[in-house]
């Protein structure tokens, strides 16, 4: 994989999971390079993508999970979800496979955040970073 197929494609799954539960998103950091281990052992680039919502008057944590994992169930993600803990658990879930490395989403009732990882792709960082 292309380090810019890897960007794009990590911007849009995040794109296309912030769209499943709705609300105004921006973004907090990225899409950032960072050093990844391709399967054959060598050196290459991965891309971090987070955004968040800080909109979350009236959402509701529990059915915005719900919708997450379906999504990426979708996608042949495998997911996993999750709470802290607490008497007020933050829920949320984690994928992991399918066109990513991984990906996140946190629905604290204060503050949503999406962060995604993308697959390990050809490409010096440091380079890609210089290019950015």
């Amino acid at each position: 994989m292309q380090p810019s197929e890897a960007k794009k494609s990590i911007i849009q799954l995040v794109e296309q999971s912030t769209a499943a539960v709705g609300g105004d998103w921006a973004v907090f950091s990225g899409p950032a390079v960072r050093n990844c281990g391709q399967p054959d052992g060598a050196d290459g680039a991965a891309y971090i993508y987070i955004v968040e919502r800080m909109d979350t008057e009236g959402a509701d944590p529990e059915a915005d999970v719900a919708a997450m994992t379906a999504l990426w169930e979708r996608l042949h993600i495998n997911v996993e979800q999750y709470h802290s803990g607490g008497a007020d658990p933050i829920k949320g879930v984690r994928g992991t496979g399918g066109p990513l490395n991984s990906i996140a989403f946190e629905a604290d009732p204060e503050r949503y955040s999406v962060t995604g990882v993308s697959e390990c792709s050809d490409g010096d960082p440091l380079r890609l970073r210089l290019e950015d």
